[in-house]
């Protein structure tokens, strides 16, 4: 029983996840207040509320005469960390899984480089203590959040506060990228490999190398999502792959979900 403290949240995410999933609006129009008000067993008044916040979050648009109309996927506050997390859980982050690698190839190479550079001994530690959870993760919930905490403790080692600033957003890109490549035993033990390998250069104080092994960890992770669950997973250096073929612009254009059915 959700409190009523907490109900306007919980509508709110019951709503954005069905909106996400296709479940409603998939024909671009909302239901009515009244339909909306009688499916959840609430007033106008809590939905209207509800609604306001899924438009703040950029999911819906409203005007009159014209109800609530759901947004393409381009104007959604795709960097807010519910709405990432409801993509993630719909299973739409393969959509876009080249737009959160290279988010993440933004942030998290330049945060080991600090890291190595600016780090404190006792931050340097928890990102030791981070990989060693994750190596003795009795489960594949349990490692992934090790993993969260090793990526987590890089930012705040980083000592950039707009850096830290990101850490909730990384968290969910963290959580998609997860999804699309976490998908067996032997590679949860390649990703400790590489994560071990950045470990070691940020405690050896050398950014460059923590720059190079972040990215080669972000590589693997590439490889994982675009190659699937079939490929053996590199444990030392980086070696070329033969890429599959490129998508062209329009392929790609109709391969991304557009949830105005449009």
């Amino acid at each position: 029983m959700v409190r009523p403290s907490n109900f306007h949240a919980h509508l709110v995410d019951q709503l954005g996840r069905l909106i996400v999933a296709g479940q409603i609006g998939a024909d671009g129009t909302l239901p009515r207040e009244d339909d909306l008000a009688a499916r959840f067993a609430v007033s106008r008044t809590v939905i209207r509320e509800a609604t306001k916040t899924l438009q703040a979050l950029g999911l819906i648009t409203t005007g009159p005469r014209v109800g609530s109309r759901v947004q393409p996927l381009s104007s959604w506050r795709l960097l807010d960390p519910q709405v990432m997390d409801w993509i993630t859980d719909a299973d739409m982050a393969s959509g876009f899984e080249r737009d959160l690698l290279e988010l993440r190839g933004m942030i998290e190479p330049a945060a080991a480089s600090f890291a190595a550079e600016r780090g404190s001994d006792a931050q340097i530690a928890a990102i030791t203590g981070a990989l060693e959870a994750m190596v003795n993760a009795p489960s594949k919930a349990e490692h992934e959040a090790a993993d969260f905490r090793f990526h987590e403790t890089i930012l705040e080692a980083s000592g950039n506060i707009l850096l830290l600033q990101l850490m909730p957003i990384l968290h969910a890109v963290l959580k998609a990228s997860f999804r699309l490549s976490m998908h067996d035993h032997d590679r949860a033990q390649a990703s400790i490999a590489i994560h071990r390998r950045v470990a070691v250069a940020i405690a050896a104080r050398q950014p460059a190398e923590a720059r190079a092994m972040m990215v080669a960890l972000l590589q693997i992770a590439q490889l994982d999502i675009h190659e699937g669950p079939t490929r053996n997973v590199p444990v030392g250096p980086i070696h070329r792959t033969t890429k599959k073929p490129q998508e062209t612009p329009d392929a790609r254009n109709s391969r991304k979900m557009d949830p105005t059915g449009a």
